[in-house]
């Protein structure tokens, strides 16, 4: 075995000496996060991008050795001529980096760093996490000389801020797989975000006096959830784009779990028992319609949209993703739609593998079938906006039963005893806020 000048083994070495030994049999987990091992590198755009996010493991994890033993070993080889607290704040962001690597593995992500000095003064969340641009730095180099991570390097941005990507290779993704499904966030404030927006939209937002509505709402149920286990267990926020009228979505950790290729998330127990998901159907359209024209959108959107198209049901996605694309571009006035609007969604679907040809047949069917459906003005953050509002009454509901909802996009996660409470509830508060038209909902199940 190779070792390096302080008599440490090299890496790779270490690492392959440490694989845990595992006498039971693998879970269904383990086995969906195994076959991840030989996937490519993630697409590098936006929506493969993930920060860096303080991640503990949870009291009751299975790998705190292992981890202990990673972290202790990394944390030696950095350490320099550091005293021993100025170690203990590098080991605390070992564990940052690998437990986020951990995540990045399993969502096919890629994890973005700020390698420019000034960022770590200016950036409210690095500095609201205490994280370090030396230590950053270092690891980072660490990791990219041990070939442990693939590296590329980022741009300035308008803030001054530079982000570099970073994903784990396989040498070292192979130890990380399991760790994030046993970590935790901590459930703290703020409970209640905004991703871009004025500096006067981003005080407004993070200055809420403790009796806003909404933040006492948030609260209220981060309080409840801190004596429950999930999966990746972190806070709910309500998460705005720009401002309050720009689309407040319901975002937690444990909805960034794989749930399509590798069915990960729907395998995993809330309170050690299993879950289920009860999810509204074709949410978007059907609150287009039922709000804006007060229409029922029959028992299969998509499907009926299909038909139109002479498309088989099986390329239900391709409907899916063109409703998605074409309800969210627009200047969210819902003025007039502009050609410039529909241009951009031809543009993403192009994205997605969608012909010019596919996507003016869809356009023509959906409209067919849905003469009042509403395209090409923005209507996307509207809905997430109505999206996120249900939601959250939905888990205020919950608590009052002593029931876990967990947000996943237009669906919420329960134990399975809970499906029909859930099914119910849901279908009840969408129809309130949806002019009295009643949705679908359906439920899925794991393996």
């Amino acid at each position: 075995m190779a070792t390096t000048a302080n008599n440490n083994p090299d890496p790779i070495d270490f690492l392959d000496a440490t694989v845990p030994m595992r006498t039971e049999a693998a879970t269904t987990v383990e086995i969906l996060c195994r076959r991840l091992d030989h996937h490519a590198e993630p697409a590098d755009d936006r929506d493969r991008h993930s920060f860096l996010t303080p991640m503990r493991l949870n009291s009751s994890s299975h790998s705190s050795s292992e981890l202990k033993a990673l972290v202790d070993y990394f944390t030696e080889q950095t350490r320099g001529n550091r005293n021993s607290s100025q170690a203990k704040g590098l080991r605390r962001h070992w564990i940052y980096v690998l437990l986020n690597l951990s995540r990045v593995s399993l969502q096919h992500r890629w994890l973005l760093v700020s390698l420019g000095r000034s960022s770590y003064q200016r950036d409210y969340w690095l500095k609201h996490y205490k994280l370090s641009y030396r230590h950053i730095r270092e690891i980072v180099d660490y990791l990219d000389a041990s070939q442990l991570i693939v590296v590329r390097k980022g741009a300035k941005f308008s803030n001054g801020a530079s982000y570099t990507r970073i994903h784990p290779t396989l040498a070292l993704k192979q130890h990380l797989w399991l760790y994030y499904l046993e970590t935790e966030q901590p459930i703290e404030p703020p409970y209640i975000t905004i991703n871009k927006g004025t500096d006067s939209a981003k005080e407004a937002i993070y200055n809420l006096p403790d009796d806003h509505p909404e933040l006492m709402e948030m609260t209220q149920i981060n309080e409840f959830l801190k004596g429950h286990t999930w999966a990746c267990k972190g806070p709910v926020r309500l998460s705005y784009n720009r401002d309050v009228m720009g689309g407040g979505r319901l975002i937690t950790p444990y909805q960034g779990l794989p749930d399509r290729r590798i069915r990960i998330r729907i395998n995993t127990l809330i309170d050690e028992q299993k879950i289920c998901e009860v999810d509204f159907n074709a949410n978007h359209l059907r609150l287009n319609l039922a709000i804006l024209s007060g229409e029922h959108a029959g028992d299969s959107p998509y499907e009926d949209i299909c038909d139109v198209a002479g498309f088989e049901h099986s390329q239900r996605s391709y409907v899916k993703n063109f409703v998605t694309r074409a309800l969210g571009s627009g200047n969210n006035t819902l003025l007039q739609g502009s050609n410039d609007s529909r241009d951009k969604a031809l543009a993403a679907c192009h994205s997605l593998g969608m012909t010019t040809k596919m996507f003016e047949t869809i356009e023509y069917a959906s409209l067919k079938r849905f003469p009042k459906l509403t395209l090409y003005k923005g209507w996307g953050l509207h809905a997430q906006n109505f999206e996120g509002q249900i939601l959250k009454e939905v888990l205020l509901e919950g608590i009052k039963k002593d029931i876990v909802c967990l947000p996943v996009h237009d669906a919420v996660a329960v134990q399975q005893q809970h499906k029909e409470w859930a099914r119910e509830i849901m279908l009840e508060t969408w129809q309130k806020h949806a002019r009295g038209v009643s949705t679908k909902v359906k439920i899925d199940y794991p393996l």
